[in-house]
């Protein structure tokens, strides 16, 4: 079975800013999906906001969270994740689920994939 994998980290920023996070999100994303993982992006809602013009910040993270709920794991990238307010919630609530949490900057990816290839299914 494909692991399905959550990607958290800082996006809600200046609007340069969260482009580009999403830009990074997006590259760490295709890093985790290409070693055979399949990973739910939050950043990519943001689509959803410039087509529907009207969400607000509870709207984008009201979506996203059955998405973590529904993960194997979450992989938490970037290294200024202890600034976002969301991802602080993601961690907490994936710690209240037992779901197993992967920090990128602690060689994450690593860890992951070790850790779901001795893992019993």
């Amino acid at each position: 079975m494909t692991k399905r994998i959550y990607i958290a980290g800082t996006l809600n920023d200046m609007a340069c800013g969260y482009i580009q996070n999403v830009h990074n999100m997006i590259k760490d994303a295709e890093e985790v999906r290409k070693k055979g993982f399949s990973v739910f992006i939050p950043g990519i809602d943001l689509l959803c906001g410039i087509v529907n013009g009207d969400w607000n910040y509870k709207d984008y993270f009201n979506n996203s969270q059955p998405w973590l709920d529904a993960s194997h794991a979450i992989y938490v990238r970037g290294d200024d994740w202890e600034k976002s307010f969301g991802t602080k919630k993601e961690i907490k609530r994936a710690k209240r689920q037992n779901i197993p949490i992967f920090f990128k900057c602690k060689n994450g990816l690593e860890e992951m994939i070790e850790y779901f290839k001795n893992e019993k299914v």
